[in-house]
């Protein structure tokens, strides 16, 4: 299966839902009539699922569930949000949304895009962690529709929307002795009261939109439900018009409906339907729209895209037409790598969709060198990045000088980072590009330590490894010392590991100061609203993508080309914990004196910000075993090699 294709065309819309077994839906009776429901609290649950460890990635399902969530939030929702979950994840956020939908009632939503597959007449939505070897382990290792189902009826909030967003081939077909119906979920009957729409007609697949943003249905979607006055029927109505019309007819959602009662997701005081015939028999404004996308959505020239964003501000293919005007703009920017160029696309798109990419080549332009360099005097490279026989992804960090520690005025500064003090890296060295990941980790101790992985979300083989020690890092170590002849390794001192952290920088973060924590979604894997699903606290009102750790490399590299020196999981380096800087000299040095706690570095994913900064420290036990604890390794190359 290509990336381009999702699995499950279905798109499952279950209103005021009594049963989901018909037979059941005959003798239960509604808590509240069939009436508008639109005026009710909101809750969804917005899942997307791409990068797959086993099973094929999908490009678009995470940008698809991103815009449909934000499509939610603007016509009133109070939305949940997950991408990239594995099966623990997953199984949290549909419990936690349960639980408060029952508290609070209204109208309940449930969206979900990516793999899923139906085995022996059952749904399953496909956890990115799944590991499925045989058709009779899939609700082992999957989430069963029928399990998210319950959940919300057991709410007893009387009104709810179910959609899922896949294609329909199984990833796991081939490697399975008896391949269940390959041609994707199970046909649903449309028991009293709901409304079951597909993104696309039984036994065929649906597009995921290759080399665009979203899949033709996700973007349809997420324009058409925040249309005015749009009727739930309606909305699906346009959206399959929107979709034939983008994939030249090879694509027709289909759906299925016993609805009583009207749902409006946004209301104003007028009602008319948008595919209403005028009166004399004349074109529709959706047929005018479509006419006059066909002339643009081709077009190289932003002047195009922006008359008809002008001209129709309420098309259907509307957030198509922003995109693609974005892309064009932004191209044109890089292109020139100029400062002038890449504001003033910030300017005309501050939330776009190359936004990050932006802010982070803008930094990099204006930034000034902090780092003075000193002649390399025993290891000459080539590159800045080799991989080890034992395949450890390691950078080049060439030798300078820095000021360790925080000034202090830093906001949320911590007098154990001070006094500052300048520092002498006299030596260049190799450093891991990433934290240390579990499948690394198996590689040499077998599996990973027991303890944590099943109370948060944090397995995975290319996520870092967890719940280790600084004992447990230095064990690791060793048997990497005794297996790879061509480097030699050990954990980082403290100021090697910050020298590292900051890259040149002098601000809070490595991306900036970033005073009202605003940017730290887009740079770093913290504190973010979906921590709240295991923790009280969050620092920050944006989303991450992560309710707990994320796959190494998932947020953009520091200056030395370093990911998640920030967040992600704190990191153990080889010093005893000092209460000051006093006294400890200006040279790269571990601090190996009198102490019982080792020191960590970087923050985690459930740590507030100002744990993030380049500067922060904290201190644990080095018996300690945590989920938010990994490390990363510094290497040099051995004699002779």
């Amino acid at each position: 299966m290509t990336a381009n294709i999702r699995i499950l065309s279905s798109v499952v819309l279950v209103s005021l839902f009594i049963g989901w077994i018909p037979a059941l839906a005959q003798d239960r009776q509604l808590t509240r009539p069939f009436a508008d429901q639109s005026s009710q609290k909101r809750l969804a649950l917005v899942i997307g699922n791409g990068a797959y460890l086993i099973a094929s990635p999908l490009e678009n399902p995470v940008n698809d569930a991103n815009d449909i969530a934000a499509a939610l939030e603007s016509v009133g929702f109070e939305v949940m949000k997950g991408t990239d979950q594995g099966l623990v994840g997953m199984r949290r956020l549909i419990r936690e949304f349960g639980d408060k939908l029952d508290k609070q009632k209204g109208v309940g939503l449930f969206y979900y895009a990516g793999h899923g597959v139906e085995v022996r007449g059952r749904n399953f939505l496909i956890p990115v962690d799944a590991d499925i070897k045989r058709e009779v382990e899939t609700e082992d290792y999957a989430i069963e529709v029928d399990s998210i189902l319950r959940q919300m009826d057991a709410a007893n909030n009387g009104f709810n929307i179910v959609v899922l967003d896949a294609c329909r081939n199984n990833p796991f077909a081939r490697g399975w002795s008896r391949s269940s119906d390959s041609g994707g979920l199970a046909n649903v009957l449309a028991p009293t009261g709901t409304y079951i729409a597909y993104s696309a007609a039984p036994g065929t697949t649906a597009s995921d939109g290759a080399g665009a943003r979203n899949s033709p249905f996700a973007a349809a979607l997420a324009n058409n439900l925040k249309r005015p006055n749009v009727k739930l029927e309606d909305v699906f109505k346009a959206t399959r018009e929107a979709v034939m019309a983008d994939t030249g007819n090879r694509q027709v959602p289909w759906d299925s409906s016993s609805i009583k009662g009207d749902f409006y997701f946004s209301r104003t005081e007028s009602t008319t339907a948008i595919t209403e015939k005028p009166a004399n028999g004349g074109k529709t404004n959706v047929e005018r729209e479509r006419e006059a996308w066909e002339l643009v959505k081709n077009s190289t020239d932003p002047g195009d895209l922006r008359l008809f964003i002008k001209e129709y501000p309420s098309a259907t293919n509307i957030a198509a037409a922003k995109l693609r005007l974005d892309d064009l703009v932004w191209a044109s920017a890089r292109t020139a790598d100029k400062q002038e160029g890449i504001k003033a696309y910030l300017e005309e798109f501050p939330n776009g969709a190359n936004a990050g990419a932006a802010r982070i080549r803008l930094r990099q332009l204006e930034a000034t060198a902090t780092v003075t360099t000193i002649p390399e005097k025993k290891e000459s490279v080539a590159t800045r990045e080799r991989k080890s026989a034992t395949g450890i992804d390691l950078v080049w960090v060439p030798p300078g000088e820095f000021v360790m520690g925080s000034p202090a005025t830093e906001k949320d500064r911590d007098k154990s980072e001070g006094p500052e003090r300048k520092v002498t890296v006299r030596e260049g060295f190799w450093m891991g590009k990433y934290e240390v990941t579990q499948s690394q980790w198996k590689s040499l101790m077998g599996d990973v330590p027991a303890g944590c992985f099943s109370s948060y979300d944090v397995a995975g083989e290319s996520r870092p490894v967890v719940c280790v020690s600084w004992n447990d890092a230095k064990d690791f170590i060793a048997k990497l010392n005794e297996k790879d002849k061509e480097f030699e390794y050990r954990l980082p001192s403290e100021a090697e590991w910050e020298y590292a952290a900051r890259a040149g920088t002098t601000t809070r973060f490595y991306w900036g100061d970033d005073s009202k924590n605003e940017q730290m979604c887009s740079y770093a894997n913290g504190a973010d609203k979906s921590v709240t699903m295991f923790f009280t606290w969050r620092n920050t009102a944006c989303r991450d993508g992560f309710a707990g750790s994320s796959p190494v490399g998932s947020f953009p590299a520091n200056k030395f080309g370093l990911f998640d020196m920030s967040g992600n999981v704190q990191e153990w380096v080889e010093d005893v914990f000092a209460e000051s800087y006093e006294g400890l000299g200006n040279t790269e040095a571990a601090n190996i004196g009198s102490g019982k706690s080792r020191v960590l570095r970087g923050g985690s994913w459930f740590g507030r910000s100002k744990y993030m900064r380049s500067a922060a420290r904290d201190s644990n036990s080095p018996t300690s075993r945590d989920a938010n604890s990994g490390f990363r390794i510094v290497a040099r190359a051995r004699s002779g090699t």
